[in-house]
């Protein structure tokens, strides 16, 4: 058996950046009205522009609210992901509880690392869990975790 600590240093790493561009692309419609032009031709008045900007700043808002607040509950909870064998126990959080789930290593079909992201998608017959690599305590114990994932 083998137990890996799954707990975010802190819930803000990664993501300042995320707000930041949120609440620009919220701001800055707001206070510097701006349309889209290609020479004379207008493409897309301040008021269009205001709204896409708004509602994608919205949108990139909400899913970085929702990020911070999934990385304080782990934290919270001190999660783990214990390897027994062939069965996998991995939290999940749901309605901002920890809820503690189970898969089987030969129920993956397949593991791909986003880089971009870094994550650890694991697609099962089922669904694709996710698993951030930077929840783990170094590079080493996400390396060992990815490891035993594909054997």
């Amino acid at each position: 058996m083998k137990t890996f600590n799954y707990t975010p240093s802190s819930p803000l790493t990664g993501r300042l950046t995320n707000l930041g561009i949120a609440l620009g692309m919220i701001l800055i419609p707001i206070f510097v009205p701006f349309g889209i032009r290609i020479g004379t031709l207008r493409i897309l008045g301040p008021t269009g522009v205001a709204v896409l900007f708004i509602g994608g700043g919205l949108v990139l808002l909400a899913m970085t609210l929702l990020e911070i607040r999934k990385a304080r509950v782990l934290a919270a909870q001190g999660a783990t992901i214990t390897v027994d064998g062939d069965r996998v126990t991995y939290p999940a959080v749901e309605k901002g509880a920890v809820e503690m789930r189970t898969l089987a290593i030969s129920e993956i079909e397949w593991t791909k690392f986003d880089e971009e992201e870094n994550e650890l998608k694991v697609r099962t017959p089922n669904e694709t869990i996710v698993f951030d690599a930077s929840y783990f305590d170094d590079e080493a114990a996400y390396n060992a975790f990815e490891a035993l994932l594909k054997k």
